[in-house]
């Protein structure tokens, strides 16, 4: 049997009614309507003692910081709870919207409310006091709706606001393995010297030693103790004395590596725009690259941008080949840099003396498919790096015929090319000139007094050493830009050299060097081989 809560009280019923209050508070409150959680206790307990009920401090349910669209509040839950299992038979609280920002489900939970015969109080709605079980409803749906319109609108703007910051790189969104936020500037990223040399070791072990992400993560397992990143960030956050509320792994995994190897930011870029929501608290979706905001040298980097560029190329090469070399015991020089000349796919690994443990490649159509796709055809390592040493000799000999010239060019003739590309400016700077001139004279001649004569020769002085200075600038300015481009390239074809002399000197070459050199090697079935440098040193010359 349903007992009216009010008669009750005003029939001078005894009846022992269990009366709480409900207070919630999001940090993106409106100024007008915002009210503290001491605010809203206030006014709550004021309107229980004017009922004859009390309410203690231990009588409040209070969500503090949540936001009011969603329903799954801790308090609020649990406070529901009692409700349905009649603990609880009247809720206070300060206005609808403390209940809630959601249109549907505030009108569903008034009917639940209705259906149990438990009251809710509103104290400070729809101009007055609203009580569910004894008031009319006639506009409680256009109340819930502007409530809802009003989280929307501020889920709108902040979304806006953060897009802003984000074009501008003044967001940082979540942590980064490997670097800290400036605790007086968080648009600024520094590096965590603790783990700056996992980082570095990650990519060695990667682009210079040729080594797959197992194969990374069984060394890092094994021989260092740096922390994986879900430990690291679980670390920073007990600091600060906060929660990290994800698993934490305390082994390294390949999902690790691949997240630190393909993440610009260890070669300084900061990356923003990345994900977004489209709904209030849906879930993020990733964004395709075309539409992040990137800062280049945002911050100090930690490998280098060619470091970088060469895990890319290694990455994207390993998944278009399929390599298997990751899983093979045996490591081969060139692998991943081979393709068949012939049918254009990838080479494996092979031993082709098992006596003698020759290596060498075969193209891998043929050991799939047999002569159906591909010619039979294999060569050993040995053979190649023989013609490999014997074509960075020819190209070596190439570069430093270039060297001299340029070298040459820079202390003869800089000063002749700069003369000509300046010739025009200076032609039309001379007829400027002369037509000050032209106009200097007349405008002596129509002076009348000797001060007008001293003011008209002063004025043209300033226009005439104006001019001569402009020529002796553009002068300077193209005879730098001219050395330094030359000598920007000088520099690129020495490098270029001391990688051809590091390999031709060396009976096994150093795999990082090799990454920076070549883009691809063709083999084909006449025994003919083809090298392929990468194109910014192949066009060098």
């Amino acid at each position: 049997m349903y007992v009216n809560i009010d008669e009750a009280i005003s029939g001078g019923k005894e009846k022992n009614l269990t009366v709480v209050g409900y207070c919630r508070l999001s940090r993106d409150e409106d100024k007008e309507n915002y009210a503290s959680i001491e605010e809203q206790k206030r006014i709550i307990k004021d309107y229980a003692t004017s009922r004859n009920w009390n309410i203690e401090d231990q009588d409040f349910y209070i969500d503090d910081n949540v936001s009011g669209y969603t329903f799954n509040r801790p308090e609020f839950s649990k406070m529901i709870e009692k409700v349905k299992g009649g603990k609880i038979d009247v809720v206070i609280a300060k206005d609808l919207s403390r209940i809630g920002r959601n249109n549907g489900k505030v009108l569903v939970l008034i009917d639940e409310f209705k259906e149990m015969q438990k009251n809710l109080i509103l104290v400070s709605e729809m101009c007055g006091t609203y009580d569910v079980l004894n008031d009319r409803d006639d506009t409680i749906g256009i109340t819930t709706w502007f409530n809802e319109r009003y989280v929307k609108d501020c889920s709108r703007k902040t979304r806006d606001h953060m897009y802003s910051k984000q074009k501008t790189g003044r967001l940082i969104m979540g942590n980064y393995y490997g670097y800290v936020k400036d605790k007086e500037d968080v648009t600024k990223l520094y590096v965590d010297e603790e783990i700056r040399p996992v980082i570095e070791l990650i990519y060695k072990l990667y682009v210079e030693e040729g080594f797959g992400r197992k194969k990374i993560c069984d060394i890092l397992n094994s021989k260092y103790n740096f922390p994986t990143p879900s430990m690291y960030y679980q670390t920073k956050h007990l600091e600060r004395g906060r929660i990290y509320k994800h698993p934490v792994q305390k082994l390294w995994s390949t999902y690790m590596i691949s997240n630190i190897l393909s993440n610009d930011v260890y070669c300084g870029i900061l990356r923003t725009h990345k994900k977004k929501t489209i709904s209030i608290r849906g879930k993020a979706i990733k964004l395709p690259k075309e539409q992040h905001f990137v800062f280049e040298n945002h911050h100090e980097p930690i490998i280098s941008k060619e470091m970088f560029r060469l895990a890319q190329e290694i990455r994207k090469r390993k998944i278009d080949t399929k390599s298997t070399s990751g899983t093979r015991k045996r490591s081969y020089i060139f692998s991943g840099l081979i393709r068949c000349g012939d049918c254009g796919f990838g080479v494996s690994g092979i031993t082709m003396n098992r006596k003698q443990k020759q290596k060498g490649y075969e193209c891998s159509q043929y050991r799939t498919y047999g002569k159906a796709r591909c010619k039979c055809h294999e060569i050993k390592e040995t053979d190649i790096l023989i013609h490999f040493k014997e074509f960075l000799k020819f190209t070596k000999q190439q570069y430093l015929q270039e060297i001299n010239k340029i070298e040459i060019d820079i202390k003869t003739n800089t000063k002749i090319s700069n003369k000509e590309k300046i010739k025009l400016e200076i032609e039309n700077l001379n007829t400027e000139y002369k037509i000050l001139i032209s106009q200097k004279i007349k405008d002596l001649a129509i002076s009348t007094s000797e001060y007008q004569k001293q003011m008209i020769e002063n004025t043209y002085k300033e226009l005439e050493k104006d001019k001569t200075n402009k020529i002796e600038q553009l002068k300077k300015i193209l005879e730098q830009e001219e050395s330094v481009l030359s000598k920007e390239k000088v520099k690129k074809l020495k490098n270029a050299v001391q990688y051809f002399d590091d390999i031709i000197d060396t009976s096994e070459p150093n795999r990082y060097i090799l990454e920076c050199l070549i883009d691809k090697i063709w083999i084909y079935s006449d025994k003919t081989i083809k090298f392929d440098l990468k194109p910014d040193i192949a066009e060098l010359t």
